[in-house]
């Protein structure tokens, strides 16, 4: 088969002659529903899930991984603390801490695999972001409207 400037394809009917074939356009309402069936899988590639890390220049802090019902939570810091040896000391004993969480509407449960109380946080979107906020964060912007310069957003801090 051979396609034509025309965008018709070109059959080899019998020895001597050729016979075109038109596709024809696809009718207006199935190209509409072949876009917004695509759309809509677009729109639900879009996950709370990955790394969750401070929304600003931050020395220290936390960062939290979120992926197929598992957390990882990491904290981070620039400074050094020594012992009386001259050995560096682990300053976040216990972490990283694994567990599982669940999400339910906006409330992120977190419960630890060593079995460790753990704080409860929120899934919040906000101007095209998720964060993940502590009772307070969220508390706060929901009676303000402005959130935390450095809550954890995921991917956290965009680009300049």
């Amino acid at each position: 088969m051979a396609r034509t400037s025309t965008n018709h394809l070109r059959c080899r009917v019998g020895a001597s002659r050729d016979k075109q074939i038109s596709p024809g356009p696809l009718p207006m309402n199935a190209r509409c529903t072949a876009i917004t069936l695509i759309v809509c899988l677009l729109a639900g590639c879009v996950s709370h899930e990955g790394t969750y890390s401070p929304a600003c220049i931050a020395y220290a802090g936390s960062k939290i991984n979120l992926s197929d019902g598992l957390f990882v939570w990491e904290k981070f810091t620039d400074s050094v603390v020594m012992d009386n040896d001259g050995k560096i000391v682990n300053q976040f004993p216990g972490y990283p801490m694994r567990g599982a969480y669940r999400i339910d509407e906006q409330m992120v449960y977190m419960d630890s695999a060593s079995g460790e109380s753990m704080e409860n946080m929120y899934l919040h979107r906000h101007d095209d972001h998720y964060y993940l906020l502590t009772a307070e964060q969220f508390e706060t912007g929901e009676k303000t409207g402005e959130y935390a310069e450095c809550a954890l957003m995921l991917g956290g801090r965009p680009d300049d």
